[in-house]
């Protein structure tokens, strides 16, 4: 199935090349879950990380569906 995993800001650095506007397309197996997705990237996965999948904030052990959205940015903001 086909799933969206777009990275923002620093965490861009972590796609590969084919990837547009932040954002790259992966065929993963039925039963992915959002940790198993967002895991074939280089960035945290702990408390600087925010993950939302389409737009909410999910256990990372949710499974994925066709068409889902999954993203990644970094909590910590300066000020």
């Amino acid at each position: 199935m086909m799933i969206h995993v777009k990275l923002i800001a620093n965490y861009r650095d972590a796609l590969p090349p084919e990837a547009k506007h932040g954002v790259v397309e992966l065929d993963v197996p039925d039963g992915t879950t959002v940790y198993e997705a967002i895991s074939r990237f280089d960035i945290p996965l702990n408390d600087e990380s925010v993950i939302v999948l389409n737009g909410l904030t999910v256990d990372m052990n949710t499974p994925l569906k066709e068409g889902d959205m999954v993203t990644a940015f970094s909590a910590i903001a300066g000020g």
